[in-house]
């Protein structure tokens, strides 16, 4: 077990009296449990003082049980971290649980005055939050410490969890995590690599399989490891250098964007694709979809809004008919297959790298330029971001593209989009 330690400017140098307190990394569907003060606005992982003739264990799985409402099962001890302020010593213990019922919350009267509640919080939420413990230096030095020492430990303990293949090779690196992404995954980067964990079923070994098919080819990470285990999956891959395109300069300087990007969809274009490992197709899309549709896995509030309701399709199912029906003819090329912004990093004004090639494969040209004209539409209507560029129009895409728009495709596979 890693012991790490705090030392508070206002030690005294030495301590007369210690405090113990257990404290537990809860984590479901890539979201850790947080203890959350509603009047306050702070945040803490669940946990509390070590009473008289408790084990640590106990300790622990008390005090979720009583803050959170949730039963747990216990690991042994994974992190200590001391603490010294004044003349005290503070003892925090980390453990992993796992959530195995629900009892009823017990707060007390302090955590009630707070408005003390729990929450699920995706990891790179909280990890940003807790990152940010200099801010209350010199305001607030309670919740300075307390964020300091939340963050060190998240920065320990979510690297203790990988395997160990992995985990040798980003050990004792800091990272940020990733909140631009909606895969449901937790991206961890770190400063030379990144790091995708993913429950099983998500499409990664299709993702391992077209970055070493496309290396050489495209400029595309290195893949450095990868695992899985029982419940996730684990990608270790090279950092692509530059910044994303939906980075604020290039936002306000679209011109210069857009031509990339339209020079990156040529490019794809332009790639042999008679050895290309895997086929994305229509009719295998279609079938993928068909399943997700009768498996009611349809995210109704991620759709654009003129797509269900009112002057819309009724119901995924009516969607998922009309596909069918509607069919347009095929003009494979290499697609990325998730050709947004955020997926294209560009340094010195020029490709610098591609992301995300779950979705990589042979598929309908007019796949890529329907999810590129719909990322532009969004980063600059506001959509993502708040801020609003009125000046800029989508539609100069085609313009550098160099064709005609095809709106009955790129709305057909917007349309498809929506089921995924």
């Amino acid at each position: 077990m890693k012991t790490l330690e705090i030392i508070g400017d206002n030690y005294f140098g030495n301590w007369t009296s210690t405090r113990t307190g257990c404290r537990a990394v809860i984590i479901k569907d890539e979201k850790i449990l947080l203890s959350y003060e509603t009047k306050t606005g702070q945040w803490m992982l669940p946990g509390g003082g070590l009473e008289e003739n408790e084990t640590e264990e106990e300790c622990v799985i008390r005090e979720v049980s009583e803050e959170c409402g949730v039963v747990i099962k216990s690991s042994t001890c994974q992190l200590e971290i001391d603490e010294y302020y004044e003349d005290c010593k503070w003892l925090n213990l980390y453990f992993f649980g796992e959530v195995t019922g629900n009892t009823e919350i017990k707060l007390t009267e302090r955590e009630i005055e707070v408005g003390m509640e729990p929450r699920w919080v995706p990891i790179g939420e909280i990890v940003g939050i807790f990152s940010t413990h200099q801010e209350y230096d010199g305001i607030d030095e309670m919740r300075r410490g307390m964020y300091l020492r939340e963050y060190m430990a998240l920065q320990e303990l979510l690297i203790a969890r990988l395997p160990e293949s992995v985990r040798e090779k980003v050990e004792g690196k800091e990272f940020s995590v990733d909140v631009t992404g909606k895969s449901g995954s937790t991206v961890m980067i770190f400063d030379d690599r990144v790091l995708k964990v993913m429950p099983l079923g998500m499409e990664e070994e299709e993702t391992v399989q077209m970055t070493r098919w496309l290396s050489g080819k495209l400029p595309v990470p290195e893949i450095l490891a990868w695992e899985q285990d029982g419940e996730k999956q684990y990608l270790l891959m090279s950092k692509v250098p530059g910044i994303m395109s939906c980075n604020q300069y290039y936002l306000e300087h679209p011109d210069e964007m857009v031509s990339i990007l339209a020079d990156t969809l040529k490019l794809l274009w332009s790639i042999d694709i008679s050895d290309c490992p895997r086929d994305c197709g229509l009719e295998g899309e279609l079938l993928k979809a068909e399943k997700r549709v009768k498996e009611h896995q349809i995210d109704l509030e991620d759709a654009e809004p003129e797509t269900f309701g009112e002057g819309g399709f009724k119901d995924p199912e009516e969607l998922l008919q009309w596909l069918y029906d509607h069919k347009p003819s095929y003009e494979p090329v290499l697609s990325h297959g998730d050709y947004c912004l955020p997926n294209v990093f560009i340094e010195d004004g020029k490709l610098s790298g591609l992301i995300d090639l779950g979705n990589c494969g042979i598929a309908d040209k007019w796949e890529d330029i329907a999810m590129c004209y719909r990322s532009l539409k969004h980063n600059f209507n506001g959509t993502y971001g708040g801020k609003v560029y009125p000046d800029f129009h989508p539609e100069v895409l085609f313009e550098k593209l160099g064709i005609e728009p095809d709106w009955e495709k790129i709305r057909y596979y917007i349309l498809l989009d929506e089921l995924f």
